[in-house]
């Protein structure tokens, strides 16, 4: 009994008693610090791009989204599945940050692995796959169903080489809280074939897509778009054989105020009927006297050793300008990629005029006025290869067309309104395959910015893809990382040592 009242003794007790006290008390703060940390999203984006932060571009787009509607991210798996996976942690990230900075959108989690019938009603909708890697975005009856594979991009070689969530992110809330949700619809009758990025890149960009074989079917009321993507056999006419015109159902649908797009190569055979139709919107491609297809050759502004994968200039005026507004006006101009492509010009029927700093070609009827624009041209340096020999070569006045923009404007006489409708035309089909579409290029921004100019969409989406430049903390380097952490070592232990010879002078006076 007499060694428990000594001071040493109490002295003793005392410290074990402060180091119990301590160690619970790091333990608490440590637990407390994590939930806060997970509740809030308390971390340090160090990586140089910044991968794990949603960009302030992200941010002012789905601050046009329409906030009374609700939105819910679901994950199809749990919380942790998603925290433990380094992959899925960055779609995770993103789906958090989008829910802490709007009230309205709300990420959940089901696992569909014990409770698959939680996301039927998805799967029956859209008729995707779900999977545990799955990410569903829904709003009121608007469903999008994204996969893994969805968010990242792929380099040459099949590897992952790019976060491209916030794309994907972004246009699926835009679209899924849209009043009305637009339709883009691709022919499908003519030999034609696409890419699935092509397709995916329409959804993407807040279209419901689907297919139409207009030789049997009208054109969905809903239809704001319509694809006709690198066609082999030509549209129907009335003609003694047929009884049915395609080509009267794509008059009409452009003069209701709709738009359209039309894909060919240098492989595109002639057709008459559908190639006569565009020439009256102001478009013709640039064949030769006996109908052949050139391909353009550019040594001096290629992507590729032969010269056939070229570089688009810039339009920088008039109204084929308006689609590459924003691109032209960012620091550096994403390169856009013409592979494969033939030349496009302006319609005969219609009449040239040069206005200062652009050419375009106008044709007027009664109330109708249809005009032509460029988009993207050539170098000055191209030429036009036709059998294996050259046909014809650009100059720094006429370089040859690679995408061409058609307006129509309808004045109404008793409103006193302009309704108008627009025909983009592009001169490659490989301008919109797999490759091309890769983010490193700007020609998915091109078709984003191209539907809204035609107002077929109410918001474009191009946000650039975060590359894996690097897997390192910014502006650390071994030498600092040493020094961070020598200081991190040394600076308690010295704190707790001068403590202590505080403490033990102050005993000794006391």
């Amino acid at each position: 009994m007499h060694m428990i009242h000594t001071k040493k003794f109490r002295h003793g007790s005392i410290s074990v008693a402060l180091t119990v006290i301590v160690i619970a008390a790091v333990i608490l703060l440590n637990a407390i610090f994590t939930a806060l940390s997970e509740k809030y999203l308390w971390y340090i984006d160090m990586t140089p791009e910044p991968r794990f932060t949603l960009s302030e571009e992200a941010k002012a787009l789905l601050g046009e989204m329409d906030e009374s509607q609700q939105v819910e991210i679901i994950l199809c798996d749990e919380k942790y599945a998603w925290e433990m996976d380094t992959v899925q942690m960055e779609i995770l990230k993103t789906a958090l940050d989008i829910e802490k900075a709007f009230e309205n959108v709300k990420v959940t989690y089901t696992d569909i692995y014990t409770n698959p019938s939680s996301v039927k009603e998805y799967k029956e909708l859209t008729g995707k796959n779900i999977t545990q890697q799955s990410v569903i975005i829904t709003c009121g009856t608007a469903v999008r169903v994204y996969n893994l594979e969805d968010f990242f991009v792929l380099d040459e070689n099949g590897y992952v080489s790019g976060y491209d969530g916030e794309q994907v992110f972004v246009s699926s809330l835009l679209s899924v809280t849209q009043a009305f949700s637009p339709m883009a619809c691709l022919t499908n009758n003519h030999g034609e074939v696409w890419d699935e990025n092509f397709a995916k890149l329409l959804e993407q960009i807040g279209f419901e897509v689907k297919t139409v074989d207009l030789s049997k079917e009208e054109l969905p009321a809903a239809c704001r778009l319509l694809v006709i993507f690198d066609p082999t056999r030509d549209f129907l006419e009335k003609d003694g054989i047929s009884d049915v015109s395609e080509i009267d159902k794509l008059e009409k649908y452009l003069n209701d105020n709709n738009s359209m797009m039309v894909f060919f190569d240098k492989d595109t055979p002639y057709l008459q009927n559908i190639e006569q139709f565009l020439a009256e919107w102001g478009i013709e491609i640039a064949r030769t006297d006996d109908n052949d297809t050139p391909v353009i050759r550019d040594l001096d502004f290629s992507l590729s050793i032969n010269g056939y994968t070229n570089k688009g200039v810039y339009e920088e005026a008039g109204t084929g300008a308006d689609i590459t507004k924003h691109m032209r006006e960012e620091g550096v101009r994403k390169t856009v990629a013409f592979p494969n492509t033939t030349a496009l010009r302006f319609s005969s029927l219609y009449q040239e005029t040069l206005f200062e700093g652009y050419r375009c070609a106008t044709y007027t009827s009664n109330a109708v006025r249809r005009s032509a624009y460029n988009v993207f041209t050539s170098s000055p340096t191209a030429v036009a290869m036709s059998k294996g020999s050259e046909v014809s070569e650009a100059s720094a006045d006429h370089p040859f067309t690679y995408m061409m923009l058609s307006c129509q404007s309808v004045v109404n006489d008793d409103t006193h309104t302009i309704s108008h409708s627009f025909v983009l035309a592009c001169a490659s089909s490989d301008f919109a395959a797999n490759a091309a579409l890769d983010s490193r290029y700007g020609n998915a921004s091109v078709l984003s910015y191209a539907c809204n100019t035609m107002g077929s969409l109410v918001v474009p989406v191009s946000l650039d893809c975060k590359y894996y430049a690097s897997m390192e903390i910014a502006a650390i380097t071994a030498k600092t990382a040493t020094t961070l952490t020598v200081l991190f070592v040394t600076i308690p232990t010295a704190a707790v040592f001068i403590a202590g010879i505080y403490v033990m002078i102050r005993r000794k006076h006391a």
